[in-house]
């Protein structure tokens, strides 16, 4: 019997709250893997930032946040939610 007949002969003598936690846990599963492959694609098109570049994109944050151009997160996250229909 393959993997794949072994499983399913199993699953077949679940109760069904112990196939709603095997789907869930397929979902995360699915999920994660989305997410990976997001964040390989994302690597592709933005090269990878030196530690230089970050201390640099920092200090230009904090600058800016000295001089009053910043937004709270919740009106930030507002305006986006607003802008995408979310």
């Amino acid at each position: 019997m393959s993997t794949l007949q072994n499983t399913i002969s199993m699953m077949k003598t679940l109760p069904e709250a112990d196939l709603l936690k095997i789907q869930d846990f397929t979902k995360k599963l699915s999920k994660n893997r989305e997410l990976e492959a997001v964040d390989e694609a994302v690597g592709r098109f933005l090269p990878p930032k030196s530690r230089e570049d970050i201390y640099r994109d920092l200090e230009i944050s904090r600058q800016q946040a000295a001089e009053g151009k910043c937004q709270e997160m919740g009106e930030a996250l507002a305006e986006i939610r607003t802008k995408y229909g979310l």
